[in-house]
């Protein structure tokens, strides 16, 4: 069979070779972004730089429509292409005005990739002629580089074009624009001074000739005031300090020495005497004068006076008329700012779109494309397909190896039928325990014998009675609380299936109460299920009232949890009383509100569920839907000469129903001891 699988196989591998008509490859290459020293400075160069991603890229347009029929419109790449389509199938001369489907014909023979981890990008063709695979593979090459560079070339052109377009309409805009502020500006009055605007140089100056102004009728009120009191005879002292007249001094100067000579020719000569007259008639004459001068140097304060108010009036219209001037010009320098602003944004933004627009058009001028040409395709010599070594070396390893394989299968297939003859034969029949094999059962536990104080106790007492009786002895009460460690060890976070080894014991409930004190007593929370016991253990220990739900009334859905979940006197500690019929729902497999109890209870800690012995058959239908919980379990074994006997059963059990093992407790052999219970109620009475 070896032989003749080989001898065919190598064979078939060698007519192969020679009947397969022979095709030729022809392949160019083109590198994808090569660096341009024209173009290194520019953002061109960052954009030509090649990666992967980019690879994909152009390779998905080479083999493109588009692309085919660019690569169709080369010299002679229609002809070359009619002539591969006559060769291949009939009906190619209807194709000749269709270059979409002879597109799509000639794209099965490309082949593009990239080489190894470069930037080169390899473009082949396959054909039965080696001319017509160079047309095609050159026309493809030639079309893609074509493209390459028209397609940057114009994109920057446009950007180019649009980008001129933009900064002519810009300066367009400053241009409007500025001669709108300088038109406004105009209007307005807003010119600049020496040192600020127009407005606010003329409110300076008005305010300032309007100080003036004030001061000088000021001053002319208080001449006028004088000169009113000293014609009144008021204050003739003021009229030295208000009257600065040299007529009027010489005036009175010449009062003064007529009124002197008077007072003189007064003691020698009489009242009616010539040169007394005459002095009377001088003295009346320069007092008329004074009084005349005095009256007209009032006019004239006067009309200094009325001069100096209207001056004032007219200079404080003016210095308003300036403040309305000066709060408009604020108000239009504040309206103009804005437009200013904008003016300079837009000048910015011409800038660097002139500048912009120059980088394109120098790119554009300097770009020759984003990929270079590495070589034409060359028309090819030796034939591409098939290869004759290759074949035939490949021919003798497929040979050797499925020969090989044959002759091991037929082997296998005969040593098959052979053992099936040989078993069929058998007189003795395959026994179950044969195929099982069973998990090794650890011992997790251990607790000590107690003869002196009788462990079982009397027929009628719970079991509460029971561990209180049982604790009073140290090695009990230390082996008790090693178990229980372990045993909450072994559950390594999951319930826990606690089941007596023979039917009629009480070791799973005594244990699951004694272990569930404990860890209660260590700050766990702990719940206890009684499940399919025919006994109410847990409701006679803790006295629970019979209308109290149980375990059969949340699994048939008469009660919801947490009904039926009832606390001891040890805090952290919650048990579940059973009853009998809760091992005929086991029985038939109704489980589901089981799983959801289990769900609810993963608030606590440990959850302990106290089964139905292991080795009693009847007990076997409800361990199997038990089972399919993965509970882990824990048997209890009596300490005893058939100890390692009921280890294997029970080892050899539980593999065939299914179920998890986590280990054995071994537990004191039970028994009646009246004598020690006598003397355990003599003491008790004694102490």
């Amino acid at each position: 069979m070896f032989v003749v699988i080989f001898l065919a196989i190598v064979l078939l591998s060698l007519v192969t070779a020679i009947v397969l008509p022979a095709r030729y490859l022809a392949t160019g290459m083109v590198i994808v972004a090569e660096g341009d020293p024209a173009t290194r400075t520019s953002d061109v160069w960052a954009q030509k730089q090649g990666d992967p991603a980019d690879l994909e890229s152009q390779i998905m347009i080479l083999r493109s429509s588009r692309l085919m029929k660019l690569a169709l419109s080369q010299p002679g790449a229609l002809d070359a292409a009619m002539e591969v389509c006559s060769s291949s199938s009939a009906g190619c001369e209807s194709l000749r005005n269709d270059t979409a489907q002879l597109a799509d014909k000639v794209a099965d023979r490309y082949s593009v990739g990239a080489v190894g981890r470069s930037r080169v990008l390899s473009i082949s063709y396959t054909s039965a002629s080696p001319d017509n695979a160079m047309t095609m593979a050159n026309a493809l090459v030639t079309a893609y580089l074509n493209d390459q560079r028209g397609t940057e070339s114009n994109s920057r052109e446009v950007a180019a074009k649009w980008l001129w377009q933009e900064v002519t309409d810009l300066d367009k805009e400053i241009r409007d624009q500025v001669a709108k502020i300088e038109s406004f500006r105009r209007q307005n009055g807003l010119v600049q001074g020496a040192t600020a605007s127009i407005s606010s140089e003329s409110l300076t100056s008005a305010s300032q000739q309007l100080a003036a102004a004030e001061q000088a009728k000021a001053q002319a009120q208080a001449r006028l005031d004088a000169i009113r009191d000293m014609k009144n005879g008021r204050d003739a002292s003021a009229s030295q300090m208000a009257l600065d007249s040299r007529t009027v001094a010489d005036l009175k100067q010449q009062i003064a020495t007529v009124g002197n000579q008077l007072a003189a020719s007064s003691a020698v000569l009489g009242t009616l005497h010539p040169q007394r007259r005459m002095l009377e008639a001088s003295l009346s004459l320069l007092k008329q004068q004074l009084a005349n001068e005095i009256e007209r140097i009032s006019v004239s304060a006067q009309k200094d006076f009325e001069t100096a108010s209207n001056l004032v009036t007219t200079l404080r219209k003016e210095v308003d008329k300036a403040k309305d001037n000066a709060a408009n010009a604020r108000t239009d320098e504040s309206s103009i700012e804005g437009m200013v602003r904008d003016v300079e944004a837009k000048r910015q933004l011409y800038a660097q779109l002139y500048q912009r627009a120059s980088e394109l058009e120098s790119e554009r001028r300097s770009l020759t494309g984003g990929t270079r040409l590495v070589s034409l395709a060359e028309k090819p010599t030796r034939p591409y397909f098939p290869k004759k070594t290759p074949m035939v070396a490949a021919g003798l390893a497929l040979g050797l190896f499925l020969a090989a394989a044959s002759c091991v299968l037929w082997d296998r297939i005969r040593n098959g039928f052979g053992q099936l003859d040989h078993e069929d034969d058998a007189s003795e029949p395959r026994r179950d325990d044969d195929v099982l094999k069973p998990e090794p059962l650890e011992i997790i536990g251990s607790l000590p014998d107690l003869p002196a104080i009788g462990l079982a106790g009397g027929a009628g007492d719970d079991l509460l009675a029971i561990l209180r009786r049982s604790m009073c002895a140290v090695g009990f009460q230390q082996g008790v609380k090693e178990f229980a460690t372990d045993l909450f060890d072994a559950s390594a976070g999951r319930p826990l299936l606690v089941l007596p080894a023979e039917g009629g014991s009480r070791d799973a409930a005594f244990l699951t109460l004694a272990a569930g004190q404990v860890l209660a007593k260590k700050g766990h929370n702990v719940l206890a299920v009684e499940c399919g016991s025919a006994a109410r253990e847990f409701a006679d220990a803790f006295k629970l009232p019979n209308r109290e739900p149980t375990l059969c009334d949340v699994m048939t859905g008469a009660a919801r949890l947490p009904a039926g979940i009832s606390r001891t006197s040890t805090p952290g500690f919650h048990v579940m009383a059973g009853d009998n019929e809760t091992l005929g729902l086991l029985e038939s497999g109704d489980i589901a509100e089981l799983e959801t109890l289990i769900g609810w209870a993963k608030v606590y800690d440990l959850v302990l569920f106290t089964g139905p012995a292991l080795l009693d058959p009847r007990s076997h239908e409800a361990l199997r839907s038990l089972a399919e919980m993965e509970l882990g379990t824990v048997v209890c074994i009596d300490r005893g000469d058939a100890q390692e006997t009921r280890r294997a059963n029970a080892e050899t059990t539980l593999a065939r129903l299914g179920l998890r093992s986590a280990g054995a407790v071994l537990v004191p052999a039970l028994g009646k001891d009246d004598r020690a219970m006598r003397a355990f109620a003599r003491g008790r009475k004694a102490t």
